[in-house]
């Protein structure tokens, strides 16, 4: 059988011999005929919990709308000129909103990023900012809420009225799903806040994994977090696995994030029999932009609900990584951890054992899971980057799967999960 998976912006062909494929991993299809705007502006017009922006807010208010960073492939352009018409609506003047770029300790864009992303028809009528985490004389303490985490947050947000957030939802490595209050919470979140809550200690918490919420005390305390740092009205959108919206929700922060939730579980969730021997997954723009982000597809397939990889496996992820490993001050740190060791193993051992720093939790995540099975970059700019990764680097995909197929044997059984990080499996 031959697949295309997603290759940054392209897509690359895998031919899989039909003796040897297990199955091929996709979310549910929506079959919506409305468009992505009827969708967002249907969800904002009729929120849940709570009544419409318009009648919300009054016209000198000040308004703060925090958006997720660009790795995430939210559809910011659709939602802002929405959300910024029911304000002016009310009255409130372009000058009393704020947009918050929320990146936590990832790559900061530029303006040509940010005009690329809004529209130059917004950001030349209304102030952004970058979060950033480490600007310790922007940043404020609100206190502690659940399992001690300290909530640090970029202070620009108190000086508002309402804060806003909009996000994306899809399966998240720890906090269950991304979007509700994470944008905030971890986004436009300070180090120290960072630092607690992706330490080995807390990210190894029973529960804290890709679609759990029940239980879940990383999704408990970002909860808490958005509360204390006054959230209260949000706008999340589920995507299909081209990247379009096909679903949204709006309103108060947890009636609307949970009704997401509902949604997300009937797309994402995927069931199967029994792992593989090889798993060959896309990950596509913007995600496979550096092997940070590419690697999420290593680590989201090796703490699945139900495994989908046999222990000794190979993980192949077709990823251009034009970026390289990423610009931000956590994935260079998650570079540095990686490079320094001497193996997986090594990551694993020495970061369980102390506090890491705010990026460096990558590396142990993708230790843990380098552990469980190998892992193959194909077709990124550079080998060597790869192979300090403790990663094995191919040209092209038939390499890759040659190598794979002599070394797990010509029998070897393959999945193949087109969209790995919106694919959740759970059993039949």
């Amino acid at each position: 059988m031959k697949i295309n998976i997603p290759y940054g912006k392209t897509q690359v062909n895998v031919s899989i011999p039909d003796r040897n494929l297990l199955g091929v991993l996709r979310p549910k299809q929506s079959h919506t005929k409305k468009s992505e705007t009827s969708i967002i502006r249907d969800a904002v017009l009729k929120p849940m919990g709570c009544s419409r922006l318009s009648n919300m807010i009054s016209p000198n208010d000040t308004v703060a709308i925090v958006v997720p960073d660009l790795a995430r492939m939210c559809p910011s352009r659709l939602i802002l000129p929405i959300l910024l018409k029911e304000l002016s609506k009310r009255g409130v003047r372009d000058k009393n909103i704020t947009i918050f770029m929320a990146v936590g300790m990832l790559t900061p864009p530029s303006k040509k990023d940010v005009d690329a992303a809004f529209g130059k028809e917004i950001t030349s009528r209304i102030k952004v900012k970058i979060h950033d985490p480490a600007d310790a004389s922007n940043l404020t303490h609100l206190g502690y809420v659940a399992n001690g985490v300290p909530v640090v947050v970029n202070k620009e947000l108190l000086y508002n009225d309402h804060v806003i957030s909009i996000g994306v939802i899809e399966p998240h490595l720890h906090a269950g799903f991304s979007g509700g209050p994470e944008t905030l919470s971890i986004g436009m979140a300070g180090e120290e806040t960072i630092k607690f809550t992706h330490s080995p200690r807390f990210i190894d918490k029973p529960g804290a994994k890709p679609g759990v919420i029940m239980g879940n005390p990383f999704h408990r305390w970002i909860m808490e977090a958005a509360c204390v740092a006054k959230l209260k009205f949000i706008v999340n959108v589920i995507n299909n696995d081209t990247g379009h919206t096909v679903f949204a929700t709006a309103g108060e922060p947890q009636l609307a994030f949970y009704k997401g939730i509902e949604h997300a579980m009937l797309y994402y969730r995927v069931k199967v029999d029994e792992p593989a021997d090889i798993v060959v997954c896309g990950v596509g723009w913007p995600k496979d932009v550096n092997i940070y982000q590419a690697s999420r597809a290593l680590t989201y397939l090796t703490n699945t609900q139900k495994p989908v990889i046999r222990k000794g496996g190979l993980i192949i992820i077709p990823a251009t990584c034009e970026d390289g490993i990423g610009k931000g001050l956590g994935e260079r740190r998650f570079y540095g951890a990686m490079k320094k060791a001497k193996s997986a193993d090594e990551i694993a051992k020495k970061m369980k054992s102390r506090n890491c720093l705010a990026g460096e939790q990558r590396a142990y995540a993708v230790a843990k899971s380098l552990l469980l099975a190998d892992c193959a970059i194909v077709g990124a700019g550079s080998k060597e980057l790869v192979r300090n990764m403790k990663m094995l680097y191919f040209g092209n995909v038939d390499e890759a799967l040659e190598y794979a197929f002599g070394t797990r044997g010509k029998d070897a059984k393959v999945y193949v999960v087109p969209h790995a990080l919106v694919t959740l499996p759970v059993s039949r």
